[in-house]
């Protein structure tokens, strides 16, 4: 059996603050997905509203991205 470096009490210090740190992360993940979605329904919703003018604003910036590239 490996030999113990840590005291029990420091490792449970430990394990606690590693698994809050775990929680807080997963909270800010599911709330950066929730952003993430709501920003793509408004998106949609707005491409779904005026789509010629999406299309032709991405025929632009395709043409001057182009142009700089091509430089």
């Amino acid at each position: 059996m490996p030999e113990r470096i840590l005291d029990e009490k420091l490792e449970k210090e430990i394990k606690g603050k590693v698994d809050k740190g775990l929680k807080e992360a997963r909270e800010r993940v599911e709330t950066a997905k929730e952003t993430i979605e709501l920003k793509e329904r408004e998106v949609s919703e707005k491409i779904k509203e005026r789509p010629l003018e999406w299309v032709a604003g991405a025929f632009i910036a395709g043409l001057l991205i182009g142009k700089i590239l091509s430089k």
